[in-house]
């Protein structure tokens, strides 16, 4: 794995830094939201006790008191306040409704309650449901009358004529005054109602007007008819009841006036609905992204207060960066309304006479959390990415200075010796030390590499001298009287003197190819012409080899030092003569290889061993045996990779299939 990669994957890590965000986020949130659930307990408490003991507040009449249990009630006197009483059968309890629904007859408007309808029966094929809603100052009636045959008024008839009745619906109340009124409807077909009064005059005259304020509709169903009414909350008091006088019942028959007021319509039940002010003392409460509820002890709701859809007031945030964040920080459930209630006591704490309800939105306050979230997450988001841009930017930095050093490393070595200057030893940091560190070693190594390259040329002159007197002494007693044994030694003297000879001319030659690579120039030449005639020397100097040479049929011209190419060659020839048995064939070939040329000599002696290749052109190393008597030191195929490296090139050597010797290649450069 490269540094840069690790880097890049350590400064990943950093990305942590939005994950602990996040969860510092929700913890926030939740202890916000404890909060603000306790803040709205506090609220529902102090709207609670700014209601306590306000009856009228509440209820447009005091609720009826729970019912004595008599003289002989064994009720303990510690036994605590009664309960709130129940609604008795006849008792009516609006729906606080949350618009005015038309007069249409159709009812669709309405809140699906089936608990809130009052069923009355009069009889096995007569049945009449009400219900009834409050809506501002307003108390509409909605009665679903089953009637198999209903009848409408005659039309243009008196509605004192008892000839030309109807069905009719009596709707009987107490005014704000505790007095009896009734009011009753009758239609000549479908559609809009007026109700009506019926007056008593002078000397007992009776006469019908007209109750605007009372409107209501007429509609026709499948198993009866449907009367939707409007009554002001201002006319009634108390109790209210409804009674329908059903035409069928009577059979048709002529009746007097006074039979057609029927003795049995009274208001039996309790209206149980809430105060006109409690809605409007609610609003003076309400804030953006709040819902007051109150609710009778039964869990009737008597008014309300809604403000849940005025939340965007209190603050937006972009949608696509709120949602994309709330999706890493919101738990499941966590963005439910908070709701918080408190019950309302009479003035003596006595007794619960309602329950208020306060239900906060969910994202009441989420606009302004979302932009103090979106900022935080912004903020580690930013900082992350910098943090990884800026260590991804370190790394690259640090990978190109360490290749600066892997690339000065590798050219150090060149044909003219080491090459001591090296990159980023100016640096005050740890790559300079390595820097400083290389290019110390690079000098020492360069100062013992001009110490071997002159080291040949030091010992020939060295030895020269002693040399000289050796071979002298030795002709000295060549010509001195000497016995048989001591001639042996004599010759093994001058044997070693030979040798010795040998050592000198072959460090002399190495001395002068350095000398002379250092001064050459560079010629352009035909190499082709240049091998064959080197190739026709050969063939003459050993007569006992025989030479195969191949080359192109066009020339290979190259620049270079020819002289020096033909002293490489010599060196290989000269080996591969040394190798060859009598009779070998050597076998040379010129070929070119893109812009460079192959020179190959294929020496027919035996196979190079396991581990030479790789030590076969450095200096002063040999894999000759020791029975060998020639003196071979090793500097031949040294001096074949200077003068290969001069022209841009590098020797090497493979084993020919089959055992059949070693093929030396050199290529070399043709610019």
């Amino acid at each position: 794995m490269s540094l840069r990669l690790k880097l890049l994957l350590l400064g990943l890590a950093t990305l942590v830094l939005p994950w602990a965000g996040c969860q510092y986020a929700r913890e926030m949130e939740g202890a916000l939201r404890e909060g603000e659930r306790s803040s709205l307990a506090a609220v529902a408490q102090t709207i609670a006790a700014s209601l306590e003991g306000r009856t009228d507040l509440l209820y447009r009449a005091t609720p009826p008191a729970a019912p004595a249990t008599g003289p002989s009630s064994s009720q303990p006197a510690d036994a605590g306040p009664p309960p709130f009483p129940e609604a008795g059968p006849y008792d009516l309890k609006p729906l606080d409704l949350a618009s005015a629904p038309p007069l249409d007859g159709n009812g669709e408007d309405w809140p699906r309650a089936p608990q809130a309808w009052a069923w009355f029966s009069a009889g096995p094929q007569r049945r009449l449901g009400v219900l009834t809603g409050v809506y501002q100052r307003m108390l509409y009636l909605l009665l679903a009358v089953y009637d198999a045959h209903p009848v409408f008024d005659a039309p243009g008839a008196d509605p004192l004529d008892p000839a030309g009745f109807g069905d009719r619906v009596w709707i009987g109340f107490t005014d704000p005054h505790g007095l009896e009124q009734q009011v009753f409807l009758a239609a000549t077909g479908p559609g809009a109602v007026v109700a009506r009064r019926i007056e008593a005059g002078e000397y007992g005259q009776q006469s019908t007007s007209l109750e605007p304020r009372i409107r209501a509709t007429w509609q026709i169903t499948g198993s009866g008819y449907r009367i939707q009414a409007r009554v002001p909350l201002s006319m009634l008091g108390e109790r209210l009841g409804v009674l329908v006088d059903d035409r069928d019942s009577r059979g048709g028959e002529a009746v007097s006036y006074g039979s057609l007021v029927p003795d049995t319509l009274h208001t039996r039940g309790a209206l149980l609905a809430a105060a006109p002010e409690l809605p409007f003392y609610l609003a003076q409460f309400l804030q953006p992204g709040l819902k007051l509820t109150v609710t009778a002890p039964d869990g009737r709701v008597l008014a309300r207060a809604d403000a849940l859809a005025r939340t965007a007031a209190l603050g937006s945030s972009p949608p696509l960066l709120a949602r994309l964040y709330r999706r890493f920080v919101d738990r499941p459930g966590a963005r439910r309304a908070i709701e918080a209630g408190a019950p309302v006591y009479d003035s003596d704490h006595a007794r619960v006479i309602g329950q208020l309800q306060v239900v906060q939105a969910a994202d009441r306050w989420g606009g302004l959390r979302d932009h103090a979230l979106m900022r935080m997450l912004n903020f580690t988001l930013a900082t992350s990415v910098l943090a990884v841009a800026a260590m991804f930017a370190f790394a690259a930095w640090l990978a190109l200075r360490l290749s600066r050093l892997r690339l000065a490393s590798e050219s150090a070595l060149t044909r003219t010796g080491l090459t001591t200057e090296f990159p980023e030893t100016a640096a005050p940091d740890e790559l300079g030390d390595v820097a400083r560190s290389f290019a110390t070693l690079l000098s020492r190594l360069d100062e013992y590499t001009r110490y071997l390259r002159t080291l040949a040329g030091k010992l020939a002159h060295e030895i020269r001298t002693p040399l000289t007197i050796v071979r002298s002494s030795l002709d000295n007693l060549e010509s001195e009287p000497l016995p048989e044994s001591a001639r042996d030694y004599l010759r093994r003297a001058r044997q070693g003197s030979e040798r010795l000879g040998g050592i000198l001319l072959a460090m002399g030659a190495a001395g002068r190819v350095e000398e002379a690579i250092g001064s050459a120039e560079r010629v352009p030449f035909d190499l082709v012409a240049v091998v064959t005639g080197a190739i026709e020397a050969y063939r003459g100097a050993f007569p006992q080899r025989r030479f195969e040479l191949v080359v192109p049929a066009t020339p290979l011209t190259m620049a270079g030092a020819p002289d020096l190419l033909v002293q490489m060659l010599d060196k290989l020839i000269d080996n591969a003569v040394d190798f060859s048995p009598a009779g070998g064939l050597i076998r040379v070939e010129v070929s070119a290889a893109g812009g460079d040329a192959l020179l190959s000599v294929d020496n027919p002696g035996p196979p190079l061993a396991v581990g030479v290749r790789a030590r076969l052109f450095e200096s002063l190393w040999q894999s000759r045996s020791s029975g060998d008597s020639r003196p071979h030191f090793g500097l031949g195929l040294y001096i074949v990779r200077l003068i290969a490296q001069f022209h841009g090139g590098t020797p090497d050597a493979v084993n020919l299939p089959q055992g059949g010797g070693v093929r030396f290649t050199v290529r070399l450069s043709r610019n």
